[in-house]
């Protein structure tokens, strides 16, 4: 079985060294996903995670680079806009948001990425044979930034920048993972169900993250579906650190992971895009790199179906999108576990 996984640490600018040396850090990070639900597409889950000197650790990201990131659209003023991916991204709007969060985030830190395989071989641990198999990833890729313009992204990255220096701040590290619905259906059976596989891939996101880190991690994982309980699954995970159970409710569930020289406090929180920038980062990043699947699968159909209405995935719309492309799937001979989920 294959998985698709990729991500990076950020270079922090030019002074890591000193700027480690300097002052104490935490990290402040969150995990959200993109596609849980729809009947079509992949299923994508990132971790985003910043340096935060400990005495700030406590203090809201919006409140701290609230001159350079909004939380919301009203007032936003020449801000970015860090929000839940769902209220952010609509059909209006389409990718111009994500997109001018995503890249001021990545250029500023050196990464001048400019189109989607750059991006994803950007990332470590990218594996190309996963996509091979579907004919509307294979050898597509897409100029990036699709819609928004270089001269605008730069007007965001020196605000950006100028707020996180003034409060050292640092984003440091991205990671994310897709699972394509012939993996996604592989693991679902293997598991049982869909909420297990959405678990083991936000826990491998986190064992990235904590893998040979030695600062303390306050981490909030958006919380899906009604489990309220993971320390057993936490102990089947990080098996050589403790476990300690702080609070467990239908709406957070929190818990310590505890380790010789560093420490990581989790909690799984319902709307945790709401409450944790980097949760909401997460969320954004997800969208993004989910809605550049969809367009290559869209314009894979489009191309044998005359003014064919592109579909986000989503259940009502995809039975719509699967009739639409019938005929067009047969005589391409397309197999429905490269195509449509089975939960």
């Amino acid at each position: 079985m294959e998985y698709v996984f990729f991500g990076f640490d950020i270079p922090l600018i030019n002074d890591i060294m000193l700027f480690s040396d300097r002052l104490k850090m935490t990290i402040v990070a969150g995990i959200d996903e993109a596609g849980y639900g729809p009947l079509l597409g992949p299923l994508v889950i990132s971790i985003t995670a910043f340096h935060v000197p400990d005495e700030k650790a406590n203090c809201s990201l919006w409140e701290l680079l609230k001159d350079a990131i909004s939380p919301g659209l009203k007032g936003k003023k020449q801000r970015l806009v860090i929000q839940d991916s769902k209220k952010l991204y609509n059909a209006r709007r389409g990718l111009k948001p994500l997109e001018e969060v995503i890249f001021s985030f990545l250029w500023a830190n050196g990464l001048k990425i400019t189109t989607f395989h750059q991006l994803l071989n950007r990332l470590t641990s990218y594996k190309m044979g996963a996509l091979s198999r579907y004919p509307w990833y294979v050898d597509k890729d897409h100029v990036l930034p699709l819609v928004t313009n270089e001269s605008t992204l730069l007007n965001y990255i020196d605000v950006l920048r100028h707020s996180m220096n003034r409060h050292d701040v640092r984003f440091s590290h991205a990671n994310s993972c897709v699972i394509t619905v012939r993996e996604y259906n592989e693991q679902v059976r293997l598991s049982g169900n869909k909420s297990m596989v959405l678990f083991q891939h936000c826990m491998r996101l986190v064992s990235n993250l904590w893998e040979g880190c030695t600062d303390t991690i306050h981490l909030i994982v958006d919380k899906q579906g009604g489990r309220h309980t993971y320390a057993e699954l936490l102990k089947k995970r990080f098996r050589t650190e403790e476990i300690v159970v702080l609070k467990e409710s239908s709406t957070i569930s929190s818990y310590e992971l505890l380790a010789p020289q560093r420490k990581m406090g989790i909690s799984f929180v319902e709307k945790g895009e709401n409450i944790c920038m980097a949760t909401a980062l997460a969320s954004l990043f997800s969208k993004y790199l989910r809605e550049l699947f969809m367009r290559l699968e869209n314009h894979y159909w489009q191309q044998f179906v005359p003014n064919l209405q592109p579909t986000a995935g989503y259940y009502k719309d995809a039975r719509r999108f699967l009739s639409d492309i019938a005929h067009a799937k047969k005589k391409e001979a397309i197999q429905d576990d490269i195509l449509i989920r089975i939960k």
